[in-house]
């Protein structure tokens, strides 16, 4: 076969995946969650400093809407804000996002920080952790994650692997971020796909 054929079928063949990702981002991962949550999970990211970031601070504003929509319902989740301290931070991920949702009107006994997690999958992991020692089953409790939309699909799968009854919903990425982000995320979740299958 001739080179240019293979790399047109190979550009094909990342096409349709790509093309799959996308739209589930733009139309699945902003969408709003279905009420009925005892817990909604908040992801961090990268701080600058000891401040929350903008990409951080969109989570935020949606865990604020989520919070809001399910206390004016009746509810009273627990929210959880799971991220470590890594790289240049001066504190972890979680103080500084709780400090940022009790300043936006959450209540500071409702947070509970996750502070040691570096990855998403250690987020969702150390999360249950963090459940199981107040006495809530991961497993059983309807939790809603909240993330970026193009973070959305592997946040879901990672999730499930685990064992937890989550919905992931997502806030949606500045433009200037989004490129850069959604490219980075995609080739994750190939990678990710690419293991399971392996």
């Amino acid at each position: 076969m001739r080179p240019w054929r293979v790399g047109v079928m190979a550009g094909a063949a990342l096409m349709v995946p790509l093309i799959g990702f996308a739209g589930y981002t733009v139309r699945r991962g902003r969408s709003a969650p279905r009420v009925g949550a005892d817990v909604v999970v908040v992801l961090g990211c990268r701080l600058r400093g000891n401040r929350v970031a903008p990409m951080l601070a969109r989570r935020l504003d949606r865990a604020v809407e989520v919070v809001r929509r399910e206390r004016g319902r009746g509810g009273a989740p627990l929210v959880v804000v799971s991220g470590g301290q890594a790289g240049r931070e001066t504190v972890a991920e979680a103080a500084a996002m709780a400090d940022y949702l009790v300043a936006h009107g959450v209540s500071a006994d409702a947070i509970v920080m996750e502070d040691r997690s570096r990855n998403t999958e250690e987020n969702l992991r150390f999360t249950a952790r963090e459940l199981r020692r107040r006495g809530i089953d991961p497993e059983a409790a309807r939790i809603t994650v909240v993330t970026s939309d193009f973070h959305v699909l592997r946040t879901k799968s990672l999730a499930h692997g685990l064992g937890l009854r989550a919905q992931v919903t997502g806030a949606r990425t500045a433009r200037l971020l989004s490129r850069r982000s959604f490219f980075r995320e995609f080739a994750a979740v190939l990678v990710m796909r690419h293991r399971i299958v392996a």
